[in-house]
């Protein structure tokens, strides 16, 4: 196999969840260029609508889910619609979470239910993505997980985050022992601060503002070291689609830093 072609995902059927926009999103596309089919899951039908046309238009099969994730159903039924539809499960990327309110939230003075909401937000449904998608694959398969620069720094107000996301890097790695002998790797990727309408709509909030202005996001430049600039979602989309590939066959059990050198 040269080189080429062990970046190729042709014959391949791919699922990403958080789909729909930002890194997501750009994960997805990348995935269809590579020739993989791929199903796409977020929460709202317009996004993942858009995203599944997109990929359509590169002459690939998509399907777009909605759902919860927190529920228990979603994630199995969800797999097994795809691989009745488009024939089999070969990589799996549990890429949706974040914090939904956008707030800091110390851990000092975080409810137990706001720990709990967060965790679920960031850890559960990952765990079950990675656990669902493992049972319904064959030889060789690829789970990928995206979880934070913040399991390895400190960022005030974002412990519970940081732990959901640090736990699934624990997972990760267990599951790639477990999972070895079928030669299904797990890996992580921990991208550091991408420019996204996440990023731009939960930044607004913390400085308490509308929106996020070009000239707000300068409030993020000290990230950029030593690099230049904060990172895209493009950025973790190569990185997916490297371990993803034939390429990265013997990788497991791994988090890559996404993250300009910071």
């Amino acid at each position: 196999m040269g080189v080429y072609e062990k970046f190729s995902l042709a014959g391949k059927v791919a699922v990403v969840t958080g789909g729909g926009r930002g890194i997501g999103r750009a994960i997805a596309l990348a995935f269809a260029e590579a020739g993989a089919d791929v199903a796409v899951m977020a929460r709202r039908q317009p996004d993942v609508d858009a995203v599944a046309a997109e990929i359509a238009a590169m002459g690939r099969r998509s399907l777009a889910i909605t759902g919860d994730l927190t529920l228990e159903r979603t994630i199995p039924d969800a797999l097994d619609r795809v691989i009745a539809e488009l024939g089999g499960l070969h990589i799996m990327v549990n890429n949706a979470g974040g914090n939904p309110d956008g707030l800091a939230h110390p851990v000092a003075e975080m409810s137990l239910e706001k720990w709990d909401e967060l965790l679920a937000h960031n850890m559960r449904h990952k765990f079950w993505g990675s656990s669902q998608a493992a049972r319904r694959m064959g030889e060789g398969g690829r789970i990928i997980n995206v979880v934070s620069r913040a399991v390895v720094s400190a960022t005030p107000g974002s412990g519970a985050y940081a732990a959901g996301n640090a736990g699934i890097v624990a997972m990760t790695k267990t599951m790639a022992v477990e999972l070895g002998p079928r030669r299904i790797t797990v890996n992580c990727i921990a991208p550091g601060v991408v420019e996204t309408d996440y990023l731009k709509a939960h930044a607004a909030v913390r400085l308490g503002l509308t929106d996020l202005t070009p000239e707000g996001l300068q409030a993020f430049q000290p990230f950029a070291a030593p690099v230049g600039r904060i990172g895209r979602p493009d950025d973790i989309a190569a990185a997916a689609l490297y371990l993803a590939s034939p390429a990265a066959e013997w990788i497991t059990g791994e988090c890559i830093m996404v993250s300009g050198g910071r």
